[in-house]
């Protein structure tokens, strides 16, 4: 269960592009410290989840296997992702996936014509 907690606060915290120094800093621990958390080779009490919880804005259920809560289940399509927002990303696969049908098209025309060279 240790190792589970460890692993979905790390998780989490990188989904949000949050460092160890942020967290650590905003706990009020060593970097050394906190990174023990994630490492699952410290057990953290449940007010200490409650604090990581409450920094990343999800409900300490969610560390236990729960559900976030139900405002984090909204998609924000302005959400950073690095450099680019979920619309973002969205829009660039459809552009990827309507290059994808352009290309299939004129490889089959290309066939057709070849094929048609050839018969000649």
């Amino acid at each position: 269960m240790k190792e589970t907690i460890a692993y979905r606060i790390r998780k989490l915290r990188e989904s949000k592009d949050y460092s160890q120094e942020n967290m650590a800093g905003e706990l009020g621990l060593s970097i050394s410290a906190y990174s023990k958390i994630e490492r699952g080779v410290t057990d953290p009490s449940i007010s200490r989840l409650a604090e990581i919880a409450k920094i990343l804005e999800v409900e300490v259920t969610y560390f236990f296997g729960g559900q976030e809560t139900a405002s984090n289940k909204v998609e924000d399509k302005n959400k950073s992702y690095g450099f680019a927002t979920k619309s973002d990303i969205e829009e660039l696969v459809n552009i990827i996936t309507t290059m994808k049908q352009e290309i299939a098209a004129l490889k089959a025309n290309l066939q057709t014509t070849v094929a048609k060279k050839k018969k000649k």
